[in-house]
């Protein structure tokens, strides 16, 4: 009987976190390990591969630090660990570890510790004073397969900084694969871990009840990439990946990422009297089953660019697998090599001294122990069944996929004789032949360029809080969290001459769309929901329904009843067209009366103001927030009845339903009028924000650590003025067709009709004028016009922009969500105010604001790309992104929506809406100027849309919109 490649012991600093094995079990785990060397070494000539998994081995593992130590050329450990020098401190800070708070982090595929050390002393010095060992606020867990190299590297630790981490850090092994290590993470094993238990082996136990896999059930299945040590090249198998890849570490293909969702059901509350209650992803969910309300913050480190060890789309499966609570404060920190110069790439797989060669033909030696039925022989060399003098190494870069590529070359015309099975002796031999050249595939390694990387986070549902690089700009570590919630996006415009960070590989799966459905889905409006009830029941406090943040607009409640008013009325007025005259609206029906329609009165006298809804004058005469929400819950539950009894499943999208154009029209409608009060109310909330008994924080996002951003270059060096040419005389097109009289009851929207307001049909050209103008590719940022403001204040000049405040000391200070910060923080950010504050400025550089067909000029050619702020990719602006012109590569201005010098009124060929007669029209007066894109508080399916036209008073100074100069030539 063939023996274990896992060794069967156990240790108290290690928790054994295996899945439960029994001698037939070991037997069949290395019997499927076998049966994939057999089926890649069968596969036609040309075509064959090796798993990965047999470079990991006990000697494999020391063979790849005798690597790492050695060999310069590979420069991700080295990358790495400069980093981790350099900001371990920053990124402790960054994941919210505070040390008189419990915390865990996990390191997956721990290694030598080498590097990890940084990270736990920054650990340690959170904490202000040491407790007993065994009462440690932190604890640190190194996950690894092999036993010895936990004990090994866990004295390493404790021998050189161990008097650090006393009573801070409490550091223990958890020895097992990815799916056991997950698994146990899962069922509230880190729990119940400080609270041992008394049976034998509680750890596997609980796995057991857990229903973990046995491995040879394991072998049966499809399975993806193994991932072996950080830092090492990667394995793919384009056929299948066989599930004995799973003993290095990989990962339940069928792991929930725990996204909760907000769908009522699909009962009529109003009938049945049942309030729904919205799930609140705001609050740590029960991915770790009974545990996971005692489960403090859950830090996971994944370093070495492991991740390249995946296909890219099993790298988005693997990433959605990870237990990361959504919205709970749980992080990932993860290594990722770019996709840097391909010589780079080869030297540092294949150095001169032979390090990596020595380290990857150690799978041979392997192959050949597994397939003679051998155990475990360190010492031993192979050279009976893989000719020693037979096979070299050779490492090539695929610059199409991204990814290096390590072989074994049959040096000569060759057969290797495959020994029968050991326990089946009596079976012949076998002989494969192989031709001299012929590559037999071991691994591969993936890399990612800029775009590529996000494009992998958002497939995951990951948002990214924070990335740091190496001094040399090969390698990055990112610190990601899985939000409460996220909304798709199109993907960015591909660029015209592609640089390597723009570049995405052909199996680079997306979660960018390619459009918008013409109507949101059901899971649009799930998405929507948890964004409209963070903001107004987890930001607003009771003490401020009835204030108004703005006197300009309404108080806090009435935004509450607005949204699900405006939904009701216009569901029961189609309901009604399609013939169902006996639809009312959704009870208490009083509520049409006072939460129609909202105000925006003229800034300069807000006694002039369009036909509104009367609201009461006392507070005590508002409806109670308890029966606003029951409203609430009772319109959203009409909706998705109306998904459900109207839509018609489109084929093969079981997600998307078409409807009754008309019908579809008012779908979309509300939705996109429940996004635009979103970041209106956000814009309200903030001039309250950092007050006492203010607006609170978006929860369930990680807090901005100012102080640190502001070190970062983009943040606090000067950014180059540029400009760009646009040709005069030029044309462009603007709008789209949209035509609400076409809309009918008899026939379903069109898959690829595009929706819109009335304001941005029909498509139609503008020309720019005869003369060609340049264009600032940075808009106008706080810094610069904090100089102009200052200069102008001396002169009596202009009062203090809306967006900005004064602290006691009368320093100026610039609002965000989370309250005021320094200027000194907010320099680098996109300046917003009103049209006049930013027009003044542009004259005052001798240039002007754009008009609208400019704008859009510059934004088709410039703007636009993976790394834009919007659809609450932060909370708050960033600095921006300036378009590198000669590379062709795409900017964004860093958050904010932007000022054309064009007014806002009627064009030719405009068509009032029918459905909603003054959505435009009502502001035809003189005093509103055309807004073009979309702030950080914008969806994507808004500031995505290029046809989309917003419009705001000149002098009104609370919107996130900002500007930026043109010159005429």
């Amino acid at each position: 009987m063939a023996q274990s490649l896992i060794p069967i012991a156990s240790d108290p600093a290690i928790v054994d976190v295996r899945e439960r094995q029994t001698s037939e079990s070991i037997s069949t785990a290395i019997a499927a390990l076998r049966t994939q060397i057999l089926a890649g070494l069968y596969k036609p000539p040309h075509q064959r591969t090796l798993p990965t998994l047999l470079l990991y081995d006990e000697r494999g593992l020391r063979l790849y630090d005798d690597l790492t130590t050695h060999a310069s050329e590979y420069y991700l450990f080295a990358a790495e660990e400069q980093i981790l020098t350099d900001h371990a401190k920053e990124m402790v800070e960054f994941m919210g570890v505070q040390g008189d708070e419990k915390a865990v982090v996990v390191e997956l595929g721990a290694g030598s510790l080498r590097k990890t050390s940084h990270i736990l002393l920054a650990l340690a010095d959170t904490v202000a004073e040491p407790s007993s060992p065994a009462e440690a606020p932190i604890t640190y867990y190194a996950l690894d397969l092999e036993r010895k190299e936990l004990l090994r590297t866990l004295g390493v630790v404790s021998s050189t900084i161990g008097s650090n981490l006393a009573g801070r850090v409490a550091t223990k092994g958890m020895w097992g694969t990815y799916d056991g290590g997950l698994a146990f993470i899962r069922t509230g094993g880190l729990v119940k871990d400080a609270t041992p238990e008394e049976d034998d082996n509680p750890a596997a136990q609980r796995c057991e009840e857990a229903k973990i896999k046995e491995l040879h059930s394991v072998f049966t299945t499809s399975s993806q990439t193994p991932t072996p040590r950080p830092g090492s090249p990667a394995v793919e198998d384009d056929d299948a990946h066989s599930a004995s890849d799973r003993l290095s570490g990989s990962y339940d293909h069928g792991a929930s990422t725990n996204m909760s969702t907000h769908t009522p059901p699909t009962s009529h509350p109003a009938e049945e009297g049942v309030r729904i209650t919205v799930s609140r992803p705001a609050s740590p969910t029960s991915e770790f089953g009974e545990a996971s309300a005692e489960h403090p913050p859950l830090h996971l480190l994944f370093l070495g660019s492991s991740i390249g060890n995946f296909p890219r789309p099993d790298a988005v499966d693997f990433l959605k697998s990870l237990p990361l609570r959504p919205g709970s404060g749980d992080t990932l920190l993860l290594g990722l090599d770019h996709r840097n110069d391909g010589k780079t790439i080869e030297l540092a797989y294949n150095d001169p001294a032979g390090w990596t060669a020595k380290f990857e033909l150690n799978g041979l030696r392997v192959a050949e122990r597994v397939l003679q039925g051998r155990g475990e022989e360190v010492d031993r060399d192979y050279g009976e069944v893989f000719s020693k003098d037979g096979w070299t190494f050779e490492g090539k870069w695929n610059e199409l996929e991204g990814r290096h590529e390590s072989y074994f070359r049959s040096t000569r015309k060759q057969v290797v004789v495959v020994p029968p099975d050991i326990d089946r002796p009596q079976d012949p031999e076998t002989p494969v032949e192989f031709d001299e050249g012929e590559l037999v595939k071991i691994e591969y390694s993936y890399k990612y360029s800029d775009a590529e990387a996000l494009a992998l986070f958002s497939a995951a549902n990951l948002r990214v809080i924070n990335r740091w690089m190496d001094n040399k700009g090969m390698y990055s570590m990112w610190l990601l969290e899985r939000p409460p919630f996220t909304f798709p996006r199109i993907r960015s415009p591909s660029t015209t001459n592609p640089t390597p960070k723009s570049i995405v590989a052909p199996t680079q799966p997306l979660a960018h769309l390619t459009s918008f459905p013409s109507v949101p889905t059901l899971a649009e409006w799930s998405t929507l929901w948890s964004l409209w009830d963070l903001i107004t029941l987890d930001m607003i406090p009771p003490s401020m329904l009835h204030t108004k943040p703005i006197d300009l607009r309404h108080k806090c409640l009435f935004y509450l009843g607005h949204i699900p008013t405006f939904l009701d009325i216009h569901l029961t007025r189609v309901l009604r067209r399609m013939g169902k005259k006996e639809e009312g609206h959704t009870e208490p029906e009083y509520f049409k009366d006072i939460f129609e329609r909202g105000i925006d009165p003229h800034v300069d006298d807000p006694s002039v103001i369009h036909p509104h809804s009367e609201v009461p004058d006392k507070d005590e005469d508002w409806p109670a927030l308890e029966e606003v929400l029951v409203f609430r819950d009772r319109v959203r539950a009409r909706l998705i009845r109306i998904y459900e009894e109207n839509g018609v499943e489109r084929k093969g999208e079981s997600t998307v339903r078409d409807f009754p154009r008309a019908l579809a029209r008012v779908l979309w409608m509300t939705w996109e009028h429940e996004a635009f009060h979103a970041e209106t109310l956000l814009y309200m909330l903030i001039q309250k924000a950092g007050d006492v008994d203010g607006t609170l924080p978006p929860p369930g996002f990680a807090k901005p650590q100012w102080e640190t951003l502001q070190k970062l270059p983009a943040w606090s060096q000067p950014l180059p003025p540029s400009t760009v040419t646009l040709e005069g005389g030029a044309e462009i097109s603007l709008g789209h067709d949209d035509i609400e009289a076409e809309d009918n009851f008899d026939q379903v929207n069109s898959p690829t009709h595009e929706f819109g307001w009335d304001n941005e049909s029909p498509k139609r050209t503008a020309k720019l004028g005869e003369k060609a103008v340049k264009i600032e590719t940075r808009p106008i940022l706080n810094g610069e016009y904090y100089d102009f403001w200052m200069k102008e204040r001396k002169n009596g000049g202009f009062a203090l922009p809306g967006l900005w405040v004064l602290d006691s000391e009368g320093n100026v200070q610039v609002r965000t969500l989370y309250g005021p910060v320094a200027m000194s923080v907010a320099a680098n950010w996109p300046f917003a105010s009103a049209y006049d504050d930013l027009e003044a400025f542009a004259k005052w550089k001798g240039g002007r604001l754009p008009t609208e067909p400019e704008l859009r000029m510059y934004m088709d050619k410039y703007e636009g790309t993976e790394e834009s702020n919007i659809g609450f990719k932060n909370w708050h602006p960033v600095p921006p992104q300036l378009p590198n012109v000669a590379n062709a590569t795409r900017g964004h201005n860093g958050g904010v929506w932007e000022w054309a010098s064009t007014m806002f009124d009627e064009y030719q060929g405009f068509e009032k809406s029918v459905l909603y007669p003054g959505y435009s029209s009502d502001f035809f007066d003189g005093k509103h100027q055309v807004v073009l894109g979309g702030s950080y508080a914008t969806v994507p399916r808004l500031a995505q849309r290029r046809s989309l036209r917003n419009w705001y008073q000149h002098n009104y100074p609370y919107a996130w919109i900002g500007g930026r100069v043109v010159y005429d030539v």
